[in-house]
Formats: structure tokens, sequence, C-alpha cells
């Protein structure tokens, strides 16, 4: 059985434009493409972030300075 696929278009072809608006209006199509180029998935990267991680409150209070409660 042979598989044939279609050639994966050229960057900045109208076929690939067509293709990037597509998988940028798909959440699922999103996540597959940015694992297959070895990205973390769109979708969860952003949560993690602001998630209050003790790294992340650290380096908040090294650039901005903490604040105390009672000023």
């Amino acid at each position: 059985m042979t598989d044939k696929k279609s050639p994966v278009p050229e960057k900045n072809t109208s076929q690939w434009r067509k293709n990037e608006s597509l998988i940028a209006r798909d959440p699922v199509l999103r996540q597959a493409r940015d694992i297959s180029e070895g990205f973390r998935p769109s979708s969860t990267s952003g949560s993690r972030v602001a998630g209050g991680s003790q790294a992340y409150k650290d380096g908040w209070d090294r650039i901005f300075g903490k604040k105390d409660s009672d000023e």
C-alpha cells in the first residue's frame, strides 16, 4: 500500500498562507503544528506562566520590589 501525500507547500506561497490561516483558527491544528515544529503547544504555555510559582514571585520581587501589606 502506497501512501501518496501532497507535498508541503513552499513557505510564503498562497497555499502556505491559506494553510497557516486555517491552522491559526483551530486550536487542535495549532497544537499539532507546534508539537511537530518542536514548540510547546500555545494553548498550555500561557496558563503556566502566570500560575504564581515561587520562581515567578521571586523574579517579580527582584524586578519591582516587594510590596508590604501595611503600605
